[in-house]
């Protein structure tokens, strides 16, 4: 059917039949916006997710009509909440997949102007993602520019209805999802500043689809819903009209199964938090001595709900099968590792250990790195290529446990270990260098990429460890220490 805006086309039966007990779409949305309203006070304003087709047009117009309603001072008079907003506006995001992608953005568009209703449109480059589909990728870049677009006093209304949230949880449960999967998709939940709102969500699609016809509702077809090659369209066009014809019941038994999925995943999600707060204090760390502890089942929920908080991700089973195997059940002395897409996991000094992943450091010149002082004699934030970036800051000795340095008024250049280096700790035995780092738990993944000072050519200062002996402040309140950002995540060292 093309880019080319479909006409509603439903038989004078099926209309009559659908008018009489299907007029609720509308209460049904204002009743799903004033639930919005109370929950999120700090909501004023709505973004409208458009594609241009069946469904996001009917939740246009159907805003549209609440709206001027509210205008009218008519909808409390037909039984409905006055229109509790401030602002609407329309977001349409161009993937570039169909040749009639340019064709639905001039539609919702030409829609948009015809209503008064602010209108944007995004155009984004799909990118292909090891281990997803084009339809992951798709979503991927779509929720990134609704991310981006939303305010804080803003809410993003999308038009998902049951048959959406039927088709979810049939795909979640044929990929072995747990409750979290099978709870389908929440009618809310924060996205970037604002809020994300699923309105219709207890909504067949035919009540939209005759909500349409009623209003001659104007929408686009994707030429793709009709390739049952995609996983959602051959479970639409094959599976569930079989389902339906054998369990007549079976639309309300799987809403049944998500709500429980919901219930079962709020309590796991209660018991996870708990645990985490003991178990994972500095956030991307979680304490394996504790955790092993537990029964293995509590340990994956934990380990699931951890990489959840910390990337925003929902792991795998596999991912924590294998975390719960190779990183919990690894010897004192081995040094494992698990990654997973931009991340890395580790164990190391009884921690689970989660950082990005980084780039192994650029050769480094025989010279090393020059760190100059500017015309007024500070040091400047250094540069280090694929290594982040190191300060000089003001510490006294004891505000930096004694550790404090003297202004590097010498040559100073930074290096990284070569092997053999050896140095004393302030009041201590010269030891080899590599014993000072693992004496002073510096993780084996961050030794060889640590950052190290030198003054005329003589180790001063140890990233991570401090001053050396020779160039420790004479005087309080007149030392300097250095701190390493690294190219990551995780905090400075």
């Amino acid at each position: 059917m093309g880019g080319q805006p479909t006409e509603p086309d439903y038989s004078r039966t099926q209309m009559n039949l659908l008018a009489t007990d299907r007029q609720d779409l509308e209460q049904v949305l204002a009743s799903s916006l004033l639930r919005l309203r109370r929950q999120y006070p700090a909501c004023q304003r709505l973004v409208l997710g458009v594609s241009g087709g069946l469904d996001s047009m009917v939740l246009l117009h159907a805003c549209h009509r609440l709206l001027a309603q509210a205008d009218l001072g008519q909808s409390q008079k037909q039984g409905q909440p006055a229109w509790p907003f401030a602002g609407l506006r329309v977001v349409h995001v161009n993937h570039g997949i169909s040749t009639h992608a340019a064709d639905w953005q001039v539609h919702c568009q030409a829609v948009c102007g015809e209503l008064d209703i602010a209108f944007v449109a995004h155009q984004v480059t799909v990118t292909q993602m090891a281990g997803q589909g084009l339809e992951a990728d798709a979503r991927t870049a779509r929720y990134a520019v609704f991310e981006q677009e939303l305010a804080a006093d803003e809410a993003l209304l999308l038009a998902h209805h049951q048959d959406d949230q039927l088709e979810t949880v049939m795909l979640r449960l044929l990929r072995a999802a747990g409750p979290r999967g099978l709870a389908g998709m929440p009618e809310s939940r924060p996205l970037g500043a604002g809020m994300l709102w699923r309105p219709l969500l207890a909504l067949p699609r035919e009540q939209l689809e005759s909500w349409a016809a009623r209003h001659t509702v104007c929408w686009v077809e994707d030429d793709s819903n009709n390739d049952d090659r995609l996983s959602r369209n051959y479970l639409r066009q094959h599976i569930m009209p079989s389902l339906a014809s054998h369990w007549p019941g079976w639309r309300q038994s799987v809403t049944r199964t998500a709500e429980l999925g919901a219930d079962a995943d709020e309590i796991l999600t209660e018991v996870a938090q708990r645990w985490l707060a003991i178990l994972s204090p500095d956030s991307d760390r979680l304490n394996c001595a504790s955790l092993l502890n537990l029964s293995a089942a509590l340990q994956r929920l934990v380990i699931r709900h951890w990489l959840l908080r910390e990337t925003g991700q929902t792991p795998g089973w596999r991912l924590v099968q294998r975390v719960q195997a190779e990183l919990l059940g690894a010897g004192e002395d081995a040094q494992p590792e698990v990654n997973w897409q931009h991340w890395q996991l580790r164990r190391f000094a009884d921690q689970l250990h989660l950082l990005e992943a980084l780039e192994p450091v650029p050769p480094t010149p025989p010279e090393g790195y020059a760190w100059r002082p500017q015309g007024d004699g500070r040091l400047v934030a250094r540069v280090l290529p694929g290594n982040g970036i190191l300060r000089l800051y003001q510490a006294s000795a004891g505000s930096a446990g004694d550790q404090a340095m003297r202004f590097p008024d010498g040559e100073c250049v930074i290096r990284y270990r070569q092997g053999g280096e050896q140095c004393a700790l302030p009041g201590r035995p010269r030891r080899a260098l590599k014993k000072i780092l693992q004496e002073s738990a510096i993780p084996p993944w961050v030794r060889e990429r640590t950052p190290l000072v030198y003054i005329d050519n003589k180790l001063a200062w140890i990233v991570g460890v401090g001053v050396c002996e020779g160039f420790q402040a004479v005087d309080e309140g007149a030392g300097w220490a250095v701190r390493w950002q690294m190219p990551s995540r995780q905090d400075h060292i």
